[in-house]
């Protein structure tokens, strides 16, 4: 006990960047220092307040040498991610039955090391006690060595936590000794995730029968609105009076969500105004985790609401396991779906010849070949975003990525010019329309003309709309990969705007080609 330390505590930011940092993923969890000696593992709360006897399961570790560990005790949910829910059932439990155990297991994340037979390695650089923590060989099942992730992009390392429903990351120098106390050493990014929603109904304010106090909000499935949970934060004053006086306008006597929902001193409303919200991660309810209020999304039809694909816990039962096995084939589909969307919105011909210029330069110049993997992983880091919609502004950024990356090939033999007016940068449109049309400009009419040719983009205002233009100089003939691109684009404008948008595209042989979306002049 003499040798405990206070904790080494991470700070809030954004994900750094720039050499010299790793990344671990950040876990919910209890922080927890543990003695361990070859015979028994003592667990000690920040505080040093001894919390062995709350988990048996890790006071059984015995490890081969004396050590002093920093880590985060973690509950697993049944689709196998930390859950600080299922972590509640035992923190209050100071001696849990075998019941308790059998139903809330809990498992010793281990992150760092602070002594070792008795002497401190708290000077020693972050990467060398991780270095040691490996070579114990800690792992026995109530004991885990958690990844960590050297000389990588910490975007990469976010990007993989959201996919799996991890908090976030934190980003430690790799150079630095154990600091008790917050440190700027460690910077902690944490996920916000976002979800577009439809309000189903409302609670009132507790204080305030008047005011709202929670929304409930689903997502459209194939059966109809599914419940995915309540939203209580992240509301204005002004934000609450508009949601009343437009939910009061909606108001109905029953539920609009084909589950079963909480239904006291609820509000049911008629499913027709569409919001957002962040979140932590789903549960494995299928319920948003700390969800938080960012605002109505009025631009878009609620029919334009793309539903998550969310794998709930298993209950048991054979009628449950139907509904899983249902609810898988779904997810599935939808998978599919998406991964046929993403081949034909980002070429593979594209993909192929990129990677093959880079690698044809990582012998003949090295530098050049290192910026262009890092455009290139900017670029795929953008195009894969879970998103429906973005803006100008953001998809013009990502086409110049790729611009550069097809220059790296074509050099003179692409031009570009660029006439977009500065009121047209914040408009909203469907996520990488105006992507598909700058690289079909390029590969069927750049890379079918021997001298090469140009692609105009332009884009301007036109009264409440934005007509934004792709033209090449090429040979001006539609192919079926041309009809499939317009086709994709046309259904994303019409569930996103209805009417009011549109897609044209003028072939000249000889000439060259022009296509030209028109939006609402929308800002997100």
């Amino acid at each position: 006990m003499s040798e405990l330390v206070r904790p080494m505590l991470p700070t809030a930011g954004p994900l750094p960047t720039g050499p010299g940092w790793a990344f671990e993923f950040s876990w919910d969890g209890i922080r927890s220092l543990a003695c361990a000696e070859p015979d028994r593992m003592c667990l000690f709360s920040g505080s040093h307040r001894s919390i062995t006897a709350a988990y048996p399961e890790l006071g059984a570790f015995a490890g081969r040498r004396r050590m002093l560990l920093d880590g985060k005790i973690v509950a697993l949910d049944s689709c196998g991610r930390p859950s600080f829910a299922q972590l509640h059932r035992r923190m209050n439990v100071q001696r849990p039955t075998a019941t308790v155990l059998c139903r809330s297991p809990v498992t010793y994340y281990v992150f760092d090391l602070l002594s070792l037979d008795g002497r401190s390695t708290a000077a020693l650089p972050y990467q060398r006690r991780r270095e040691l923590l490996a070579e114990l060989e800690l792992a026995d099942g109530s004991v885990v060595l958690p990844p960590f992730f050297l000389d990588a992009d910490g975007q990469t390392v976010l990007d993989t936590a959201a996919e799996h429903g991890l908090r976030g990351v934190v980003g430690k120098r790799v150079d630095s000794p154990y600091q008790p106390g917050r440190s700027r050493s460690w910077i902690q990014t944490t996920l916000r995730q976002s979800q577009e929603v439809i309000i189903g109904g409302w609670v009132p304010e507790r204080h305030r029968a008047a005011g709202i106090g929670a929304l409930l909000v689903g997502v459209p499935t194939e059966q109809g609105l599914r419940y995915v949970g309540q939203v209580a934060t992240g509301f204005t004053e002004a934000a609450r009076r508009e949601l009343r006086d437009r939910l009061t306008e909606l108001a109905q006597p029953a539920s609009p969500f084909n589950d079963e929902v909480p239904d006291r001193d609820v509000h049911w409303v008629a499913p027709r105004l569409l919001g957002e919200v962040f979140y932590r991660q789903w549960t494995a309810h299928g319920r948003l985790g700390h969800p938080t209020w960012r605002g109505l999304r009025p631009a878009k039809h609620v029919a334009a609401v793309q539903a998550p694909v969310v794998l709930r816990a298993r209950e048991g039962g054979r009628e449950e396991d139907q509904q899983l096995l249902a609810e898988l084939d779904r997810a599935v589909a939808q998978v599919r779906a998406e991964l046929r969307t993403l081949r034909g919105q980002i070429s593979p011909h594209f993909l192929f010849n990129t990677i093959s210029t880079i690698v044809g330069l990582v012998s003949t110049d090295p530098p050049r070949a290192r910026d262009l993997l890092i455009v290139f992983a900017e670029f795929t880091r953008y195009s894969l975003r879970s998103v429906a919609h973005t803006t100008l502004a953001e998809e013009l950024e990502n086409i110049d990525r790729y611009l550069t990356l097809q220059r790296s090939r074509f050099r003179d033999r692409l031009r570009v010019q660029l006439d977009v007016a500065p009121a047209a940068l914040p408009v909203a449109l469907p996520f990488l329309a105006v992507q598909q049309l700058v690289d079909n400009a390029v590969r069927n009419g750049i890379e079918r003309k021997q001298l090469g040719g140009t692609v105009t983009i332009s884009a301007r205002m036109q009264g409440p709309d934005c007509l934004i233009t792709v033209a090449d100089d090429g040979p001006g003939k539609q192919d079926a990969d041309v009809g499939d691109i317009l086709g994709t684009i046309d259904d994303q404008l019409r569930d996103s705007f209805g009417e009011r948008a549109s897609v044209v595209a003028d072939f000249i042989p000889g000439t060259g080609t022009t296509i030209s979306i028109r939006v609402p002049s929308v800002a997100r």
